[in-house]
Formats: structure tokens, sequence, C-alpha cells
């Protein structure tokens, strides 16, 4: 791990420089202009920290932790979501509703990337992110550990309000463009659908996200 300080702001992170001296961490503090090159973006608040990637887990890894009790319910399922503000956006309501992984099928789950970490607010640390090989098998296999699916539709389902949502619930929210495809969809156990005006087609999926989670978390709270 290395930490890069912007010069200016220096005296907000006295304490974790001090931890890095301590730990004997790298640390640098550097010009503005230097810290956006190396973060990427402007967006940086004065910190940029280089760190190792976070392992993914595989469908092995999901099926122990549900098994011996780490992981319960909810679990998200996401399907075509690609913009990493959503993804860090997503990671974030799951850490405060207490969700217990973000799936989705590997190759399509993006990785992520330095923008969804910042936006997740520390949340990538806290929600574990499953790389599904073969989400079909893998989302029959929850079911029989007594998960229920329920896929997200804009037009179509049964509304918020009147879905069966359980705490053991796999939510499948799909991309910003086309929705949940037919092949994920068709696996699913009900459809489940946020009632609004129809002025727009549908929400942003971060914010249908916390809509659904939080609706989850009332039931079973």
């Amino acid at each position: 791990m290395r930490v890069y300080v912007d010069e200016q702001r220096r005296r907000h992170f006295a304490e974790l420089l001090g931890y890095c001296a301590e730990q004997r961490k790298g640390f640098q503090v550097v010009a503005a202009e230097n810290l956006a090159r190396i973060a990427g973006s402007i967006h940086h608040e004065g910190i940029a920290i280089l760190a190792r990637a976070i392992r993914r887990w595989q469908s092995a890894d999901l099926v122990r932790a549900v098994e011996d009790g780490r992981v319960d319910g909810p679990l998200i399922y996401l399907d075509g979501v690609q913009n990493p503000h959503n993804v860090g956006s997503i990671l974030r309501t799951a850490a405060h509703f207490g969700t217990g992984a973000v799936l989705g099928a590997a190759g399509d789950l993006p990785p992520l990337s330095s923008a969804a970490v910042r936006v997740a607010e520390g949340a990538a640390e806290f929600v574990p992110v499953c790389d599904l090989a073969d989400p079909a098998a893998d989302l029959g296999r929850l079911r029989r550990l007594g998960f229920a699916i329920a896929a997200t539709s804009s037009h179509r389902g049964d509304p918020l309000h009147a879905a069966r949502l359980g705490r053991r619930v796999v939510v499948v929210l799909g991309g910003e463009g086309g929705g949940v495809s037919r092949s994920i969809e068709s696996l699913a156990d009900q459809l489940v659908r946020i009632a609004g005006t129809g002025v727009v087609e549908s929400l942003n999926v971060a914010v249908a996200c916390g809509i659904l989670l939080e609706e989850v978390w009332r039931r079973s709270h």
C-alpha cells in the first residue's frame, strides 16, 4: 500500500500519515496536479491510495459462506450493469442494508474501478463481489439453499408492496439500457416492479436498488 496526499491538505490526513509511518507503509505528499495524475481524476478529495485489488469471490466461496452462516441475505445480482458510479453506489447501499454479496456473471460484472470504489465510500471492503461462472446453475444452487430469485422489471410483475420479499432473496437488477436479460429473467421466481408515474421509463439502477433493499430490510426487522 502507498498513500499520496495533496500538500495543501496534509494536516487533514495527519492521523493516517502517522499510521503509515508507524506501520512502515509508504506515503508521499505531492502537489495537487500530480495527485490528479496519480488518481486519474480531479475528484480525489486530496488523497489517493495505491492498494491491491480486493479478491473477488467465486461461486464456491459464496456457497461455503452461505452454508456456514457467514452470508445470509439478501443478495444482489447485477445483470449488465456497467457504469462504475452505479456499481459503487449499489455497493454503498448494499452495505447500509446488510446485503450478503453482490453477484454477477464472470466477464460481465465489471471490475471495481477507482471510480466505483470512491463512490462506494468504504463499502467495497465490506460487501463481497462474486463472479459466477455459470449463473443459471449458481442461481439454482442458491434456490436450493433457500433463496428466492426476484427479478426487477420496469413494466411487468408484482408491484413492490405486493411482492414476496423475504430476507433470503436474490434481487436481480438489470443494466442501464436493456434491463434484465431474458435468459436471467426466465430463472426468476417472481418479477417485481416499482410503481411510479410512467413519465420516465425507469429509475436509475442504483436508486431502484436502494428502494428494493429498504423494503427487504423493513420486512425483516
